[in-house]
């Protein structure tokens, strides 16, 4: 109870940490069942948690993607998720990289090869992919995506 009570859990998770704990498995299956009845413990609803989480961390769907595999969280639910919540990868990766590298104005300054390619590793370590990096960096205001 003390787990569940300070933050959302993956079954995986809790199984995991009980385990570490030293319970035998018939008690972890019998805790997990009844976490799982009374609705103290939702997959899809930690799925959404952690993409909520992910997203305010300005990270791309990859980077969610491989948080919630490390946390068992099957990436069907995380789609769900993703479909409800109607995120803008692109937008996303826009505003990620203008909080990094914009000046003044708000703007992207223009980069030599060196200076875009250490962007595009930065954006792509935060789980973007190859449009939506550059989407971000040659966006002009004017411009738009599908």
């Amino acid at each position: 109870m003390g787990l569940l009570a300070r933050r959302d859990h993956s079954v995986h998770e809790l199984q995991k940490k009980l385990t570490q704990r030293g319970f035998d498995q018939d008690t972890i299956a019998l805790t997990l069942d009844e976490c799982l009845a009374r609705g103290w413990l939702d997959d899809a609803r930690f799925a959404a948690s952690l993409l909520r989480q992910g997203v305010s961390k300005h990270h791309g769907w990859l980077r969610i993607c491989q948080d919630a595999k490390r946390k068992g969280i099957d990436t069907e639910l995380l789609s769900r998720a993703e479909q409800e919540q109607e995120v803008d990868w692109y937008a996303l990766a826009r505003e990620t990289a203008q909080r990094k590298y914009a000046d003044l104005d708000g703007r992207l300054p223009p980069a030599e090869q060196k200076e875009k390619a250490k962007r595009m590793r930065f954006l792509q370590s935060r789980g973007f992919n190859f449009d939506q990096i550059q989407y971000a960096l040659s966006h002009d205001d004017s411009d738009t995506h599908f």
